[in-house]
């Protein structure tokens, strides 16, 4: 489908552009990181990153950034692969990131044409190859910011709270939020879901299988831990002058 080396050079066999890029500025400067505060807590790593050269607004595209996405098939592609491929776009149109910290919540992009009713056929389909989906029905947030917050809340007080940060509270560990040592990717991605104008938080987890490494593979074999939550509810209160979060509402599953 990509191309490859073995057992000889091949091409891609799809063509992928981004153009056309209407930039939005941000309306202020970046928010800055203050000790444990949710949304600190979720943006901590970009603010240290490349000796903080990366937390720059010259550094990020600001939420309500446009771009035209174009995939062009350049020769036939297996009928299987083909139908796997425009499942993957659909995933990729609805849940899709782009740049660091995806599994966080950054760099999230949405298709202008997704409604609630195509997000709905893209669970399914994402459901129906092993994934896990999560969010808070109708809980809705105004700004990036207010969803952020919401995701550093769930992040801080409830997923990294069972599993752990490693750091002075916890001994680090390889899980199915990732590590550093080994070097593992999350299988949980938490983002903001645009839905008919509004922005929820939501989160997916892939297979395990897919994803995980042997080392985080023992800690929770093929059990989503995403299974046993239920976003709905108000998020875990804030460790330092925050206060619960407020609404009430249904989560998908």
């Amino acid at each position: 489908m990509f191309g490859g080396s073995d057992p000889s050079p091949t091409a891609s066999a799809v063509r992928v552009r981004v153009s056309d890029v209407i930039e939005v500025a941000l309306p202020r400067s970046l928010p800055v990181v203050r000790g444990v505060d949710p949304l600190s807590y979720i943006l901590y790593f970009p603010s240290v990153a490349s000796d903080n050269r990366r937390w720059t607004p010259s550094a990020c595209l600001a939420p309500g950034t446009k771009f035209d996405f174009s995939v062009v098939q350049l020769r036939p592609i297996p009928e299987e692969a083909l139908a796997l491929f425009q499942k993957t776009l659909i995933a990729l149109r609805h849940f899709g990131s782009i740049g660091m910290r995806a599994t966080r919540g950054l760099g999230a992009i949405q298709d202008t044409g997704n409604t609630s009713t195509s997000l709905e056929e893209a669970i399914q389909t994402i459901q129906e190859a092993g994934f896990v989906y999560r969010d808070t029905g109708y809980r809705a947030h105004s700004d990036w910011e207010g969803v952020m917050e919401e995701a550093g809340k769930w992040l801080q007080g409830d997923l990294r709270k069972e599993w752990g940060a490693g750091g002075n509270q916890m001994p680090a560990q390889a899980t199915a939020l990732g590590s550093a040592t080994p070097r593992q990717t999350s299988a949980v991605r938490i983002r903001p879901i645009k839905v008919d104008g509004q922005l929820y938080f939501a989160a997916v987890e892939a297979p395990h299988k897919k994803v995980l490494g042997a080392a985080s593979r023992r800690v929770h074999g093929d059990t989503p831990i995403l299974h046993s939550r239920d976003f709905s509810q108000p998020p875990p209160a804030a460790q330092r002058g925050r206060g619960r979060g407020r609404g009430r509402g249904r989560g998908r599953r």
